[in-house]
């Protein structure tokens, strides 16, 4: 089989990889949670490093995106489900016929399509449950790579399924079944897994996801060299501009190929010519969010970013609100002024701050975070 050119740019973390297997296997672990900003490779990492090792070691891989059906996660396990196994079509057709769902499936690339009765949710429950009896029923161990699970924790709605699935996997004295969650809400990381109340409390080990460093700026150059026929970028200045990126592997990568595309063979001349075009799209979302924000919201958001992470009710913290935001009633009800900031920002759809510990709040993404410093004249 050809390799996809896309794999060309691939870094590999295999040995982080053999890390959580090995965990696995030895009885270490049975659930790994993988939590990092956006575009920290989370998702490359579990897809191209954990997958194919772990199918080589004749596991049975199920990758869940719970974006990719953002009304019903138990749909997008259920799709998962199905794309995983091999006979897929002929399970899935003997579930539809016993319940009232009307449906046309398509499996091609894993896409599954469906128009259904309002019996919607029952059905749904059904195939749902036909994918936990079918997962049941292999005979082979089971890995659920389980990306953007903190969108679980966004809508009360999907509790009945995060209970099925933690019972699932946790209840179980066979340990068949392993799974790596990941995310990029550190707040949902805590709705999860951290409190005492949380679905998956005590349920799930953390693991660090370390930045990529040199080697991977190295990697990069090369892959450039080879696709460009011998062109070699300066390698010090790569590196400046991936620490100026905050180490985000997507950006950087994205601007190489731009400039392979385009043959701009200078670093400096690629960021001046790509640099904007690349994060346009990213900040066009950010800008969105942004002018839909009281302003508030935007003020706490703004010392945030300045580094004023903690003391949010303090006189002090009150008055810099106020300076921000002129509006701010620093007098009355002010500490409840501040509260209601905070459980906007923290919770959908922003998920844009986090706890990162009692009274310190800190920004998920620092992307978001730099696009922020930059707006402290438009609240």
């Amino acid at each position: 089989m050809t390799e996809s050119p896309h794999s060309n740019w691939h870094f590999p973390r295999t040995d982080l990889a053999k890390k959580i297997l090995k965990g696995f296997q030895s009885g270490l672990a049975d659930r790994i949670t993988i939590f990092a900003p956006r575009k920290r490779g989370k998702t490359e990492f579990v897809q191209r490093d954990v997958a194919p090792m772990a199918k080589e070691q004749g596991i049975l891989v199920v990758y869940v995106d719970f974006w990719r059906d953002k009304s019903s996660p138990s749909m997008a396990f259920a799709t998962a489900v199905i794309a995983a196994r091999r006979e897929q079509e002929s399970w899935f057709a003997n579930v539809l016929s016993s319940s009232n769902l009307k449906a046309s499936l398509k499996l091609l690339g894993g896409d599954l399509s469906l128009e259904v009765s309002p019996q919607r949710k029952h059905a749904e429950k059904q195939v749902t449950e036909a994918a936990f009896e079918e997962l049941e029923s292999t005979n082979k161990a089971v890995l659920l790579l389980l990306d953007e699970v903190q969108h679980l924790a966004t809508n009360p709605a999907f509790s009945d399924f995060t209970a099925s699935l933690r019972s699932f996997m946790t209840a179980r004295a066979d340990h068949k079944v392993k799974g790596i969650f990941t995310g990029s809400s550190q707040e949902g990381l805590a709705q999860l897994f951290k409190r005492t109340k949380a679905p998956f409390y005590n349920a799930s080990s953390n693991i660090d996801f370390p930045d990529l460093g040199e080697e991977f700026v190295a990697f990069e150059l090369e892959v450039f060299k080879r696709i460009t026929g011998g062109v070699m970028l300066d390698k010090a200045r790569a590196i400046e501009l991936f620490d100026t990126m905050r180490r985000a592997p997507g950006g950087f990568t994205d601007l190489l190929k731009r400039m392979a595309l385009e043959e701009v063979h200078d670093i400096d001349e690629g960021v001046a010519r790509f640099s904007e075009t690349l994060i346009e799209e990213e900040n066009q979302q950010f800008k969105a969010a942004w002018d839909s924000m009281h302003p508030m919201d935007k003020a706490l958001l703004i010392l945030l970013a300045k580094g004023e992470q903690r003391g949010l009710y303090s006189d002090d913290y009150k008055s810099k609100l106020k300076s921000i935001y002129p509006g701010f009633d620093s007098t009355k009800s002010a500490n409840s002024s501040i509260q209601n900031a905070v459980y906007r920002l923290k919770g959908p759809p922003l998920n844009a701050i986090y706890s990162a510990e009692h009274g310190v709040w800190r920004f998920t993404d620092p992307a978001f975070e730099q696009f922020v410093q930059d707006q402290e004249d438009t609240v």
